[in-house]
């Protein structure tokens, strides 16, 4: 089971930010982006009862509850958040021991990252069309070589999905690391291609 530890004086200041919200079920969900990266970020949000997924862990709270996809659970269990004053002002803190995990050895080459980081975050949101994509090289200078399929071969918008897409996640997940990102798909348009 994982833990999150919220002090009373956070339960307190999320209770009153979410009385003040007047939605019924709102809860505060916490975040991972980018988790098993150089480039991993946490973070607070509201969550309507509608954004509740079967893929959350509950986590009940004095007078609400905080929800986490349990995909992230690994970086996120242990943490602390709690309420601070400094110079007059409240600060929230959020503390995550665990959000810098790595699931791959410590040797592991660049290219093993971003190849995970293509399973866990790229491929599943082309799989909504029909598509994926394999990383076949990270060059010295970091160039990285990608290979797409299914829907994405022969789709007239992969370099949209290249450039403003996986090239920029890829910045964000491996900050300073990733030179340029090139299609290496000898594209043929057929009945799967997407557009």
């Amino acid at each position: 089971m994982s833990k999150i530890t919220v002090s009373a004086k956070a339960q307190e200041y999320f209770k009153e930010i979410i009385r003040k919200q007047k939605m019924d079920g709102l809860a505060i969900r916490l975040t991972a982006t980018n988790p098993g990266t150089p480039g991993v970020e946490c973070g607070i949000l509201y969550c309507p009862k509608d954004y509740i997924t079967p893929n959350d862990e509950h986590f009940k709270m004095d007078g609400f509850e905080i929800v986490i996809d349990s995909s992230v659970i690994p970086y996120l269990d242990e943490s602390v958040i709690d309420l601070s004053t400094e110079n007059g002002e409240s600060m929230l803190t959020f503390h995550a021991p665990n959000l810098k995990k790595q699931d791959l050895p410590e040797d592991a080459t660049l290219k093993d990252r971003i190849s995970r980081f293509f399973d866990n975050t790229v491929n599943p949101s082309l799989a909504g069309h029909g598509g994926a994509a394999t990383v076949v090289d990270v060059t010295e200078d970091g160039v990285v070589k990608v290979k797409f399929s299914g829907g994405c071969n022969g789709c007239s918008m992969v370099g949209v999905t290249l450039k403003e897409g996986i090239e920029v996640q890829l910045n964000q997940a491996f900050p300073g690391m990733i030179k340029e990102v090139i299609d290496v798909t000898e594209h043929e348009v057929s009945e799967t291609s997407f557009a």
